[in-house]
């Protein structure tokens, strides 16, 4: 029964942190997000291996932030961001393995 406690007391601690750090999300946090998105996105999409999804959570956070919704415009971009890095990073794993390069005009043989 202890343990049960225990468990719900941080669990219950945990949530009002993250109230507490999504209220003190800004917009230039937004926008830093938003930045960073955009960088990822643009190194993935010059080699040609952008992710379709990756544009529509980038366009959702732009949205968020343009609302004034900056905690969900901030794990929005984060989102997109994480979806544009794993992109390149598939598209570096599956060069290797076929002995090709990633190049701004794609993908190139050796």
């Amino acid at each position: 029964m202890k343990r049960v406690l225990m468990s719900v007391m941080a669990a219950g601690t945990l949530t009002m942190a993250g109230f507490a750090t999504a209220a003190t999300v800004t917009a230039t946090d937004a926008q830093h997000a938003l930045a960073a998105a955009k960088t990822a996105m643009a190194k993935t999409s010059a080699v040609h291996y952008l992710w379709l999804s990756t544009p529509k959570v980038y366009k959702e956070a732009e949205a968020a932030d343009k609302a004034g919704k900056y905690d969900e415009a901030v794990v929005k971009a984060k989102h997109a961001e994480e979806l544009a890095n794993l992109a390149y990073a598939q598209g570096e794993a599956q060069a290797k393995k076929y002995g090709v390069k990633l190049t701004d005009h794609g993908v190139q043989m050796d």
